[in-house]
């Protein structure tokens, strides 16, 4: 019985196993929107939105101190003039060791941040990709499978890159609509 008790654990076990290893590669699934000129990521969109460039400038500016740690060390460009602000913004990303399972280090990924702003519209660019390191190591190169130095854990960070973009957009569109001011009444 006791046999027959420590088998059934085992596959249980080993079913759980496989089923998160399985969930895992799942989560993984990236989809980077890839600029046909450039051959770069890039994440760029017009946005609709009521207001004057330079109301639009203060809600980016908002954004940009809701979303970053430090906004300005983000900043390269802040003109409200000619309605544009652009930056650098940097990510963390991480990998699973898999001998201990402890999430590692993997490295630091720098990106350009840009926004346009004109009358009733606004536009976001974000490109140049790269792992921060001496030199310049654009992200494009993990996208390549059939490369002899690929690595598993470069879908990882793909992915990763692709979910911090997309939360960084939704939380932009969402600060960059017009406050709402509700009235106290009693």
């Amino acid at each position: 019985m006791r046999q027959y008790f420590n088998t059934h654990i085992l596959v249980l076990f080993m079913s759980m196993l496989g089923l998160q290893s399985f969930a895992q590669q799942q989560a993984k699934s990236y989809n980077l929107p890839i600029d046909p000129e450039s051959k770069k990521i890039m994440y760029r969109e017009v946005i609709e939105q009521a207001g004057k460039p330079s109301y639009l400038y203060d809600k980016a500016i908002e954004w940009f101190g809701y979303y970053y740690l430090n906004a300005q060390s983000v900043y390269s460009v802040q003109s409200k003039e000619n309605g544009k602000i652009e930056g650098f913004g940097r990510m963390k990303i991480y990998y699973t060791d898999q001998a201990t399972g402890v999430q590692m280090d993997g490295g630091q990924v720098l990106y350009q941040i840009k926004m346009e702003l004109k009358e009733n519209k606004y536009r976001y660019t974000l490109t140049d990709f790269n792992l921060k390191g001496a030199s310049r190591y654009p992200l494009e190169k993990w996208m390549n499978k059939t490369d002899p130095a690929y690595n598993a854990n470069w879908d990882s960070y793909l992915y990763q890159v692709d979910t911090t973009m997309q939360r960084l957009i939704s939380t932009m569109k969402e600060k960059m609509k017009p406050t709402v001011v509700k009235k106290d009444e009693w």
